[in-house]
């Protein structure tokens, strides 16, 4: 089964940035600690951690338009495309201000935010008004500029890397505001070039933003993305609540136990996230196409790097004991390799329903996928106190994870075939 040169190229590419932007992280976070010290780290960690949840503001409008960026591609019809970025765009602009409402009330009643208001207001204002420029970030990938799309990203960990250095060795005056203002300008620079790069990329003009009537032309795609959120949100519920449910069930060991074992598997996920995001426009171009050949073989080609990355995840699973050992110098230990199995479990059952999933998100089937994302979620906590009883451990949640999401998986293959040859 012959790969395709340029699918290769992209996956090697930005596989190499994230492996390269996780390695500048890794050095990142015991320089912050020692620039800041203790308490001012501790201060920026809680303050940064919500960062992540700013992108649900989308609600799903990006994936949704980046499925018409490849299918614009493919069939040379850029026409509507530019009627469907402006629309997006400016739903962009309107969650925008109500992201800086969110924020404005956030401030009386998050504690971190009334404590250090300035610093917070330093680093998450331009974040949240540079909020419409991360639609380049679905439009790049639509067009299938994968490498231009992370080698940004990396040049934007390397500069805040840098800018570390040169703090520690007293380039410039330690400041704690004059780093978050640096961070959040890096944030604005990089998504503001992507976005610049993408629209580009489509020949969009700027003026199209001002004809308010695109917002209602792209209405349905920006419904077709609520679907999209649902499975956002469905999904953070049931992969990213494992730290509380440990804290509540067993001890505060095994809470850093089970946070650096997830770490671990989570760069292999990382690594295969890359896998299906350039899978996904490949797909997305096919079906535009009309290709079934071309799906068919994207399809046993996916099946195949899934397997490949599972006889990997079971090897390296042996040896995880020992690296958290050494990685943290013996501060935290597993035991036995017997207690992570379910993370490599779950780990393998993600990336085949992946497999499934990534079709059906390029064919927008969703209401299925829904379904079973909306029972999971609510069997999560059930589940996993049931499992807690019989004192499984720390690989309790990831083991209640992969028996809810293995049907999924059944699915997502059996309905991705079905799509396939419906073409």
């Amino acid at each position: 089964m012959k790969a395709d040169y340029k699918v290769v190229k992209s996956i090697l590419g930005s596989t190499m940035f994230k492996l390269s932007g996780a390695a500048v992280s890794f050095v990142s976070v015991p320089l912050l600690l020692k620039t800041l010290g203790t308490n001012s780290y501790a201060v920026w960690v809680t303050i940064t951690a919500l960062l992540g949840w700013l992108n649900l503001f989308d609600f799903g409008s990006g994936y949704s338009l980046k499925n018409k960026v490849t299918e614009s591609q493919a069939n040379n019809d850029n026409e509507d495309l530019e009627v469907l970025i402006a629309g997006t765009l400016q739903f962009y602009i309107l969650m925008t201000l109500l992201l800086a409402l969110a924020f404005f009330i956030s401030t009386f009643y998050v504690s971190v935010f009334k404590t250090h208001l300035y610093l917070a207001v330093l680093i998450y204002l331009p974040i949240i008004f540079s909020f419409p420029f991360t639609l380049g970030h679905f439009i790049i990938q639509g067009l299938k500029k994968f490498n231009l799309f992370n080698s940004i990203l990396f040049g934007q960990n390397l500069l805040w890397l840098i800018i570390l250095f040169a703090f520690k060795y007293k380039f410039f005056e330690v400041n704690i505001y004059r780093l978050a203002l640096i961070y959040s300008s890096l944030f604005v620079i990089a998504n503001f070039t992507i976005i610049c790069a993408s629209l580009r990329g489509v020949g969009f003009r700027w003026k199209q933003i001002f004809n308010f009537q695109h917002f209602k032309s792209s209405r349905n795609s920006l419904l077709v993305g609520t679907r999209f959120f649902i499975l956002q949100l469905s999904s953070l519920f049931l992969y990213s609540i494992g730290n509380i449910l440990t804290y509540n069930n067993l001890s505060l060991k095994n809470v850093a136990q089970y946070d650096t074992v997830n770490k671990v598997f989570l760069i292999g996920m990382t690594i295969f996230n890359v896998i299906i995001s350039v899978f996904w426009t490949e797909i997305s171009h096919a079906k535009a196409l009309k290709d079934k050949s071309k799906l068919d073989k994207l399809y046993n080609q996916l099946l195949l790097c899934a397997l490949g990355f599972s006889v990997g995840v079971c090897i390296v699973t042996c040896f995880i004991p020992y690296f958290i050992s050494i990685w943290t110098n013996k501060a935290i230990t597993i035991d036995t390799v017997r207690g992570i199995l379910p993370f490599a479990l779950l780990i393998i059952i993600q990336v085949f329903s992946y497999c499934g999933s990534v079709f059906l998100n390029a064919f927008e089937k969703l209401k299925g996928q829904i379904i079973f994302s909306f029972i999971s979620a609510a069997l999560m906590i059930p589940l996993s106190k049931l499992l807690f009883g019989l004192s499984v451990g720390i690989g309790t949640v990831p083991l209640s994870s992969a028996i809810l999401t293995f049907p999924t998986l059944v699915y997502v293959l059996y309905k991705s075939k079905v799509c396939i040859n419906s073409i």
